[in-house]
């Protein structure tokens, strides 16, 4: 009985080529700084009266930069390439990189947040 043994390989995620495609495709210069894309959490108090935004610790909320930009991809394992915030829908659809994506749905909390602007308490997560 001859029998071929076939090599198995799977296919594997590997987040630096995601984000070396995504450095090319999504160039930084798109980006207007709003500090959105680096939300953690968002939830409505009790009352459901004010939205409390959670931002990763790594952003400035003055200048909303990140403080580890070079490497946040090294420093920080939750960042998302912009490749990947596109394909899970973690971007608000207001943002230069989904604006003109046909079909693109942001996640619900966006509108919440940008209704309730004068109601927005920001915190940072340590």
């Amino acid at each position: 009985m001859n029998s071929k043994i076939l090599k198995r390989s799977s296919i594997n995620y590997d987040k630096n080529h995601s984000i070396n495609i995504s450095e090319t495709i999504f160039p930084d210069e798109i980006c207007k700084q709003c500090g959105r894309c680096c939300i953690v959490h968002a939830y409505e108090d009790y009352e459901g009266e004010k939205m409390n935004v959670v931002y990763c610790k790594h952003l400035n909320l003055e200048t909303k930069r990140c403080n580890i930009y070079k490497e946040r991809f090294h420093n920080e394992k939750g960042c998302l390439s912009m490749m990947e915030a596109i394909l899970v829908k973690a971007l608000p659809k207001d943002c230069p990189y989904v604006a003109h994506v046909e079909h693109y749905q942001e996640p619900k909390i966006y509108e919440k947040i940008r209704n309730s602007k004068k109601d927005l308490r920001t915190i940072n997560e340590e």
